[in-house]
């Protein structure tokens, strides 16, 4: 870890994790407006929490205000070309298990996402919601006691995407949003917090993909979401985040007039099937429906099927798109 990182990693920002997400964000409807104006303090990232190879030199570290006046880490890759020609970008929220898989060194689902995505000519924001604050993992945490919480984790998601929209080069009309487990759950609850308390910053999303959300809270409470071309991707089989409740919950929207639901459920699909890592059960969570733990990893034909129709939502939603 180099010197600038330890010391982001070693500063936690406290300032969003005791109060609730409507309420923290209408007391910081300002603050948040002045952040996506100012311009970004940038460093040029470590190259070992970069993607291999010579396009890893494009990467950069960008430093994103909050409400609290803390701020978040994220990693930060614009397309190539000519800034007078904006291009689409997506915003990636990643899982309970953090950004890195040892030390700075981004995890392979993100390296490839990251890549994926950038070579179809789209600018990338990864967003460090643990790194910023002295974590690495909550999956082994119970819900309950967690202090860096989905809700927290949307007043992340609305500043990054308030970020994305100010950056030369961004097609502000086409951002995008990505999100895996308990990135795709803070998804879903910031289009949910962005309906309740939309705020000044606000741009609307073209698109929002996502794999494994858990969905149980929000079909309880029949959430109303702010209206954006919706992909959720599920695995039949996962014991983490089970299918049944997004299934019935995007059936609640697909209800709902003028909504743009598409849903995806892969027969033999534990929680991760887009990854290559082999199933395993892992005990070390306490999280899923499963006192023994819950299962993860990939399933070959799922990843391939799944990649394809995220590469086919972003063609729709995003633009076209050069060949990944």
């Amino acid at each position: 870890m180099t010197a600038a990182a330890a010391a982001v990693a070693a500063a936690p920002v406290r300032g969003a994790v005791r109060l609730g997400g409507g309420r923290l964000w209408a007391a910081g409807l300002l603050c948040a407006a002045l952040a996506a104006c100012q311009a970004p303090v940038r460093s040029q990232a470590s190259a070992d929490a970069l993607p291999p190879g010579s396009a890893a030199a494009a990467w950069q570290q960008a430093r994103i205000a909050l409400p609290s006046g803390e701020s978040l880490r994220a990693h930060w890759w614009p397309a190539e070309g000519p800034q007078a020609e904006p291009r689409p970008a997506v915003v990636a929220l990643h899982g309970c298990g953090g950004l890195y898989a040892q030390g700075d060194r981004l995890s392979q689902r993100y390296r490839e996402t990251a890549a994926r995505l950038h070579a179809a000519g789209y600018s990338v924001l990864l967003p460090d919601s643990f790194g910023s604050r002295g974590l690495r993992s909550l999956c082994g945490t119970r819900y309950g006691a967690r202090d860096v919480t989905v809700a927290v984790r949307a007043q992340d998601a609305r500043a990054a995407i308030a970020w994305l929209a100010t950056q030369p080069g961004v097609d502000a009309k086409r951002i995008g949003m990505l999100g895996w487990s308990n990135g795709a759950t803070t998804a879903l609850n910031l289009l949910e917090q962005r309906r309740l308390h939309p705020a000044p910053s606000d741009v609307p999303l073209a698109g929002v993909a996502l794999f494994y959300p858990g969905c149980g809270p929000l079909l309880r409470r029949q959430a109303e979401l702010e209206p954006a071309p919706l992909l959720m991707q599920l695995g039949a089989l996962d014991d983490w985040t089970p299918a049944q409740p997004c299934i019935d919950f995007a059936a609640l929207l697909q209800r709902r007039p003028g909504t743009d639901v598409t849903l995806k459920v892969y027969a033999d699909s534990y929680h991760g099937f887009d990854g290559t890592d082999p199933v395993r059960l892992r005990a070390d969570v306490p999280n899923g429906t499963s006192a023994q733990g819950v299962h993860q990893g990939g399933n070959p034909a799922a990843r391939v099927e799944s990649l394809a129709a995220l590469d086919a939502f972003w063609g729709r939603t995003l633009g076209a798109r050069t060949q990944p």
